[in-house]
C-alpha cells in the first residue's frame, strides 16, 4: 500500500473544547484561561481532581450547563462515552461492551441500566463515573410524589410521546426550574430543544434507573410503558446511523476516527455481517486516505464522516465541509 504524503499545507490542529465553547459564546476566552490555571494547579498537587475534564470544571464553577456542555462537544465528536471511558480505564473489556451495547439496542433497554444489570457496574461506581463525565447525578427517584395537579403541568411540557421515545420522565417543577430523569447521556439534546421552546424555565437533569423510568411512566400517564418489553423487537438501526464525525486533522483526532469505527462494527454485527477481528488500524487508514483525497479534490479543511446502511451493505459517507468565514 502506498504511504499517504505530506501535504506542505498546514491543517487546523483538533480543536480544543474551550475554543468550541467560545465560538458558541457560552464562555469568554478569560474563563478559558481560568480553566486551564485550575488544571494546571491540579495537576501539579496530589488532587484527585487533576485529571478533571475541561468541561467539567467549568459546570464546577457555573460557568455553562452540564446540557450546554454535552450537546456542543456531542456535535464536534469530542463526547467521552461511557462506553469509551470503561474501556479506556479497563474496567470492561471491548467483547464485553459489545455485548452489552447490542442487547441494549435488541431490548430498548438504556446502556447505562443494562450495565447494572449485567453485572459490568456497581450502582456506585456507576454514580460516580457519569457525574466525572457528565456532572450529572445518577440516584433513584423513589421519594419523588405525583399530585393531580403537578401531573398536569409536567406531562404538559413533557408529553406522553416524547417520555415514550426518548425514555425521559419530568420529575419536578418548582417555581421557575424544571427537573428530569433521564436514561441516557443523549436525552440531553432533546432536554436543550426542550429548553429552546421553554425558554422561562430553567432545565436540570439526573439520571435514573431504567425501572424507575418504567414505574414513574406509568404514574405519570396512567398508562403502562407500551413497548412490552418481554419480546424481544427488530433492532432499529436509524438511532445508531444518526452519528457522525467531523475531521480536520485525522492524525491529531484518532480518538474521534476510533467511535466512528466501533460504530461501524457494532452495526455490523446487529445485520449480521460476518465477524472479521479488530480492523482499527485498517479503519484509521482507510479515513486518512479518503480525507486526504476529499480535501484535495474539494480544497477543504474539514470532512465529515457517516454510516449508511443500504440493503445490509454498511458504507462509510464522506463529505466536504468549508469552514465559515
Amino acid at each position: 500500500m502506498q504511504t499517504m504524503k505530506q501535504n506542505s499545507t498546514k491543517r487546523p490542529l483538533n480543536r480544543k473544547t474551550g475554543e468550541l465553547l467560545v465560538d458558541e459564546g457560552l464562555v469568554h476566552r478569560d474563563d478559558v484561561n481560568r480553566v486551564l490555571a485550575i488544571q494546571k494547579k491540579n495537576k501539579a498537587s496530589l488532587s484527585r481532581n487533576k485529571s478533571r475534564l475541561f468541561g467539567m470544571i467549568l459546570c464546577d464553577l457555573n460557568l455553562i450547563t452540564p446540557i450546554d456542555n454535552y450537546c456542543v462537544l456531542k456535535n464536534h465528536g469530542k463526547i467521552m462515552s461511557i462506553q469509551d471511558f470503561l474501556i479506556q480505564k479497563k474496567i470492561a473489556s471491548p467483547s464485553a461492551i459489545e455485548k452489552v451495547q447490542a442487547k441494549s439496542i435488541e431490548l430498548d433497554i438504556p446502556f447505562m441500566s443494562l450495565l447494572l444489570e449485567e453485572g459490568i457496574l456497581a450502582k456506585t461506581r456507576l454514580q460516580q463515573i457519569v457525574f466525572d463525565l457528565f456532572h450529572i447525578p445518577f440516584r433513584s427517584i423513589s421519594d419523588i410524589v405525583f399530585d393531580e395537579k403537578t401531573k398536569i403541568s409536567l406531562s404538559f411540557i413533557i408529553k406522553q410521546k416524547q417520555a415514550q421515545e426518548h425514555k425521559i420522565i419530568p420529575l419536578a417543577l418548582k417555581e421557575n426550574t424544571f427537573l428530569c430523569g433521564i436514561t441516557d447521556p443523549d436525552n440531553l439534546i432533546f432536554i436543550r430543544a426542550l429548553n429552546q421552546e421553554f425558554p422561562q424555565y430553567r432545565f436540570k437533569t439526573l439520571f435514573i434507573p431504567f425501572s424507575g423510568f418504567i414505574w414513574f411512566y406509568k404514574v405519570l400517564y396512567e398508562e403502562a410503558w407500551a413497548s412490552e418489553k418481554g419480546l424481544k423487537k427488530s433492532v432499529d438501526l436509524s438511532l445508531l446511523l444518526k452519528f457522525f464525525i467531523t475531521i480536520s486533522d485525522p492524525l491529531e483526532e484518532k480518538n474521534i476516527i476510533l467511535s466512528l469505527y466501533k460504530r461501524y462494527e457494532l452495526v455490523r454485527s446487529l445485520i449480521s455481517l460476518p465477524a472479521q477481528g479488530d480492523r482499527a488500524d485498517m479503519f484509521q487508514t482507510f479515513i486518512e486516505e479518503k480525507y486526504e483525497k476529499i480535501r484535495q479534490e474539494y480544497q477543504c479543511s474539514s470532512i465529515e464522516f457517516s454510516l449508511k446502511n443500504k440493503k445490509n451493505q454498511l458504507r462509510i459517507m464522506a463529505f466536504p465541509k468549508r469552514q465559515a468565514e
